[in-house]
């Protein structure tokens, strides 16, 4: 326990002196001098030259220590229908390699696990880190997913994912623990971890691309619901006779506003974009076409998204997803709308994250795995030998 108590006070400090710890921990300075003998024979604390600036003219210099953060890494990986993404952490949380595989569907799971795999070996050969050195294992998958077994539970949107036990096939192939949680949740954790909602203890995501997803934090905790389904937006009904999961998989809401959509409205007004995303750009450089296609679709969103503003009083909404290439159009769309349909407004910022959102909020999560399961090491050992 007094080893625990002071890697923690070192991660705490990033730098410290044995003083300190003993300040920071209420230890005596025996006690603390043991325990990072201790923590430093296992690998987690090193000792670093102290600052120049502090450094003692004369004498015999303190000990400065530091947490070992390379000592062991932690992977975050995106799993989508279209893309594999991977990034390395060390345990700072600090990324130092990535990789991404576009993907064709895979046809069985195990082509889904190779690709996965691929990608992840791509990743740790660019540090290099060998697998035995991996931690802990975060990934983020599209649909409602039982965080307890790491399990796709429903993914309308991706045929095939449907009771996808991801997270017990990933572990066959990684000696390591491996949590799974829905993407876009990810995401949100990521905005607070590192993004557009760190200092929101209340934050709505709202990730708009092909599919619309949202994520809630709740008094800085993630807002899961009692099914997993918490924030499932796209599946909101907007026509007084529902309309139900559309054949390709996408909800009332999703079929409305999504990018697709999008681009068949400019289409329909004579804009000849090849794609969504050039519509999105257009509109951004202030095409009228493409606006008017995106501020349409801006008035349906805050259709769905009034309800969820009024039912949680979010300090911030935060727009992801590829319907950020429009830019502050957005914004401007959907504070004009919302203003209408909700009695408070919340503070509206673009994502700052991208394509690497889900991914890092992957990582987090695999921190959070690991950071607990290292202090556990301490404190059973504390409990299986306890001072006589």
């Amino acid at each position: 326990m007094n080893c625990a108590a002071v890697l923690g006070a070192i991660r705490a400090a990033g730098t410290a002196r044995v003083t300190e710890l003993v300040r920071a921990t209420g230890l005596s300075r025996p006690t603390v001098t043991a325990a990072v003998t201790t923590l430093m024979a296992d690998g987690w604390v090193e000792e670093t030259e102290a600052p120049e600036i502090d450094a003692p003219r004369m004498g015999r210099p303190a000990r400065v220590l530091r947490f070992r953060a390379d000592a062991r890494h932690v992977l975050g990986i995106d799993v989508g229908p279209h893309k594999v993404y991977c990034a390395v952490a060390d345990l700072s949380g600090t990324v130092v390699a990535h990789a991404r595989h576009d993907v064709t569907a895979a046809r069985t799971h195990a082509e889904l696990l190779d690709q996965v795999e691929t990608t992840m070996r791509k990743a740790l050969a660019a540090v290099p880190v060998s697998l035995p050195d991996i931690a802990a294992v975060g990934i983020g998958t599209p649909g409602i997913v039982d965080d307890q077994r790491g399990a796709v539970v429903q993914a309308p949107s991706v045929p095939g994912w449907s009771s996808l036990e991801l997270g017990s096939l990933i572990r066959q192939r990684l000696d390591c623990p491996v949590r799974v949680e829905n993407d876009v949740n990810l995401a949100v954790m990521a905005e607070r971890w590192n993004g557009s909602g760190s200092d929101a203890e209340n934050l709505i995501l709202v990730q708009w691309g092909a599919r619309i997803g949202a994520a809630l934090l709740v008094d800085g905790q993630l807002h899961r619901g009692a099914h997993g389904a918490a924030g499932e937006i796209g599946f909101l009904e907007l026509e007084e006779e529902p309309q139900g999961t559309q054949a390709d998989g996408l909800g009332p809401l999703e079929s409305a506003v999504g990018t697709a959509w999008i681009l068949r409205r400019a289409h329909s007004l004579g804009d000849e974009s090849p794609d969504a995303a050039a519509v999105l750009v257009a509109a951004a450089a202030g095409d009228p076409r493409a606006l008017q296609a995106v501020d349409e679709a801006c008035a349906r969103l805050a259709r769905g998204l009034a309800s969820f503003v009024s039912a949680i009083d979010p300090a911030l909404v935060v727009i992801g997803g590829s319907i950020t290439l429009a830019g502050d159009v957005i914004l401007a769309g959907l504070r004009r709308h919302l203003s209408r349909r909700a009695l408070v407004e919340p503070r509206l910022e673009l994502s700052r994250l991208g394509d690497d959102a889900v991914a890092l909020g992957a990582v987090r999560l695999a921190l959070a795995d690991a950071e607990r399961r290292l202090l556990d090491v301490y404190t059973t050992a504390a409990a299986e030998h306890p001072l006589p």
